[in-house]
């Protein structure tokens, strides 16, 4: 696979830690890089899409909308009655 090279800066603590890393798991400082843009892209293209159809849901009514108000008073109701009992 070809590989395109992006330019990125960072602190000498970052890219020692990177170097560690790189050496424990025997693998390149920019594989370790990779692996860590490639989950993190993973999560925030997955809470983008997920937003993105609760968006959609609440939209065409299909959600059932609680209140902050309401969250905590339930939280409230619920530790009480942990605490009485």
């Amino acid at each position: 696979m070809s590989k395109d090279t992006v330019a990125v800066r960072v602190d000498p603590d970052l890219r020692q830690r990177l170097d560690k890393l790189a050496d424990a798991f025997g693998q390149t400082r920019s594989s370790i890089i990779n692996d860590a843009l490639r989950q993190y892209a993973d999560h925030q293209e997955w809470q983008v899409t997920l937003i993105a159809e609760r968006v959609k849901s609440i939209e065409a009514g299909e959600e059932v909308l609680i209140s902050h108000e309401d969250v905590l008073a339930a939280f409230d109701k619920r530790f009480a009655d942990k605490q009485a009992g």
